[in-house]
């Protein structure tokens, strides 16, 4: 019983210490409203951030309170990637790790799905895109889609290379389909568009002209004819 609660509270004290060194990156998704097709934003917040293998966590918060939702018409393979603008000359890998998306509680919504692969540069040198994890949340654990997403955690280890330097940050929301009615998503709350009030002023003026005529029609007319 000692093991078992010396076990849990030397696991709480990892936990309360991974939150509370992991580096929070603010990101702006922009104004509410639906997107068709895929969409990308940048971060900065980064820091000092080298790549000399050093294992870091990093907390990708939507700004405003904002969130990120999905559509059950939305394509499965809806993608979420961070990813760093570096600038270099010569090959560098994928930084590797593990990380989840998160809810507004803060509760893990899916686990980071891609990791790996490589970048080859031009040997004067050029600046590019490195993926720091792929999220493919409509995808996890068979449930059909997640709730709204309001950020990701990183726990990732970054690659050797001391000829690349960190620029910026991006972030990737592609739905990846052809079809329009697949290709879409939201960025936070959108009220009721204008044609959606239209529609519910136009049926409530028919309802009220059919009472209307249905009282103005003779009772005898109305009356089926044995």
């Amino acid at each position: 019983m000692k093991k078992t609660l010396l076990l849990l509270a030397t696991l709480g004290c990892s936990i309360c210490w991974a939150s509370t060194n992991a580096t929070t990156v603010t990101i702006n998704l922009g104004p509410p409203g639906r997107v068709t097709g895929g969409k990308i934003v940048s971060f900065s917040d980064l820091g000092d951030l080298q790549l000399n293998g050093q294992t870091v966590s990093l907390d990708l918060v939507f700004s405003g309170n904002s969130f990120v939702r999905l559509f059950k018409s939305t394509n499965s393979t809806f993608l979420l990637l961070p990813m760093l603008d570096l600038f270099g000359a010569g090959t560098i890998n994928n930084p590797t790790g593990s990380g989840y998306l998160f809810d507004k509680a803060g509760n893990p919504i899916n686990s980071v799905t891609s990791f790996g692969g490589s970048v080859t540069t031009d040997p004067g040198g050029e600046g590019f895109r490195l993926a720091l994890g792929g999220f493919y949340p409509l995808l996890a654990d068979g449930t059909g889609g997640p709730a709204d997403i309001y950020g990701a955690h990183l726990d990732i280890t970054m690659p050797h290379g001391s000829a690349f330097n960190v620029t910026g940050g991006e972030l990737g929301l592609f739905p990846n389909a052809l079809q329009p009615w697949h290709n879409k998503f939201q960025i936070g709350d959108v009220p009721d568009s204008g044609c959606t009030l239209l529609l519910a002023f136009v049926a409530v003026v028919l309802l009220f002209s059919l009472e209307a005529a249905m009282r103005r029609c003779p009772q005898s007319q109305r009356q089926p004819q044995p």
